[in-house]
């Protein structure tokens, strides 16, 4: 554990650093603080949460297909985990490309986690004032209000971003579970999470939409064609017709 904290130590510090900048310069409310340096620390990640975004909608965007083959073979599992993997590296997908990312983001979000819930003497100097709206956020929520937003809004981010119905329990079940873990702690973790949970939503439905207007025009690029390919039959029986006349 002593070497995970020094290795999040220098990526702790800047976050500090950044925490007493916004106080003194921008709002001298730790609660938009909060807020603000949740918003900044996903915009410098924002280069890897578009390779994650991509890959998500690729992968959304394959679902159909996916179903298909478990349709096809649902009663062979073997088969149809090899009948995947080959559906994949036909289209040139790597399933684990979306977790990537998220993994890389791992030790920043850990680091903002130890930042919030044991500051240090360099943001606690400088912060005087930790009360935001109904609450002090170095303390817990008395109202409980924070937890239910966050697990509600876990609970919509993780249903957006479900797509197989086998993994459907984790919709129900992660959104309780960190939801038991979190009543306990420190109201100012439970509003960078409700943040991160609201920009994952935002994040999400954009997604979403560019599966939906893909899947769009590769349905009028398939229309088209089959509407091509038919007027190609119609032209090929009149020539034939055509040709029969002649030879009567």
């Amino acid at each position: 554990m002593e070497r995970i904290y020094e290795f999040l130590s220098p990526i702790q510090n800047v976050l500090e650093y950044i925490i007493v900048f916004l106080y003194q310069n921008v709002v001298a409310n730790y609660g938009i603080v909060i807020i603000l340096l949740t918003l900044i620390v996903r915009l410098v990640l924002t280069p890897l949460t578009i390779t994650q975004t991509r890959s998500m909608a690729r992968m959304q965007k394959m679902q159909p297909q996916i179903k298909e083959l478990q349709k096809k073979y649902k009663d062979d599992k073997q088969k149809l985990q090899q009948e995947t993997m080959e559906f994949y590296r036909k289209n040139n997908v790597n399933p684990l490309a979306g977790c990537l990312p998220l993994l890389l983001q791992m030790p920043v979000f850990f680091a903002l986690f130890g930042a919030l819930r044991f500051p240090s003497e360099r943001v606690t100097d400088v912060v005087t004032n930790f009360n935001f709206l109904w609450m002090n956020l170095n303390e817990r929520d008395p109202y409980y209000i924070l937890v239910i937003l966050m697990v509600g809004t876990m609970f919509l981010s993780t249903k957006m971003t479900t797509t197989d119905p086998q993994q459907s329990k984790i919709m129900y079940i992660m959104p309780v579970v960190f939801g038991f873990i979190s009543w306990q702690f420190p109201a100012g973790i439970l509003v960078y999470w409700v943040t991160t949970n609201v920009w994952s939503i935002g994040q999400q439905y954009i997604v979403n939409r560019i599966v939906k207007r893909d899947r769009v025009k590769e349905d009028a690029g398939k229309d088209g064609a089959e509407a091509e390919l038919t007027q190609e039959e119609v032209t090929a029986i009149a020539r034939k017709k055509k040709k029969r006349r002649k030879k009567k």
